[in-house]
């Protein structure tokens, strides 16, 4: 019996082309595998109490005094709910300016800053932490909003409670 017969069959089987075809398919099933089987899924993470402590800056006085404790914020993009404010702390905002060829921190007229503490169920991975649906990481900007605003969000800190 010959390897190939005159058909171009391996070992009077299967064509060699298909079994090419075959083996290539297998091998970017095993890829597809390695790559993207390795990742915890997100549902597996632990849900636990958090704080999270998030800057608006650079708004007007009709964002900063809407901002209040008590009320909820959701991602606007996807609308999922974040959590709960539960302290706001309103400042002045201060951006350099330069005075004479040197920089100064100087406040803004009509401009706000508001550093907002916020109630919310973290998930905890060892990649990242997940409010809602959204990945959240010190210093990522988030778009926000509420029945009252609607601004972007710096995240400061995040605290996971035991």
């Amino acid at each position: 019996m010959k390897i190939i017969d005159k058909k171009g069959r391996l070992f009077g089987l299967i064509n060699i082309v298909d079994l090419l075809v075959i083996i290539l398919i297998l091998a970017i099933v095993a890829v597809g595998v390695k790559r993207f089987g390795t990742k915890a899924a997100v549902g597996e993470a632990t849900t636990k109490k958090g704080i999270i402590t998030a800057e608006v800056k650079d708004v007007r006085d009709a964002t900063a005094n809407n901002i209040k404790a008590g009320d909820k914020i959701f991602d606007y993009d996807k609308g999922t709910y974040l959590g709960k404010i539960v302290a706001v702390e309103v400042e002045p905002y201060k951006d350099k300016t330069e005075y004479q060829g040197k920089f100064y921190n100087a406040e803004v007229p009509g401009k706000y800053r508001v550093i907002m503490t916020i109630d919310a169920d973290v998930k905890e991975t060892e990649d990242f932490y997940q409010v809602g649906t959204e990945q959240i990481r010190i210093g990522a900007e988030m778009r926000i909003k509420n029945k009252n605003i609607t601004t972007f969000m710096t995240i400061l800190g995040i605290e996971v409670k035991n």
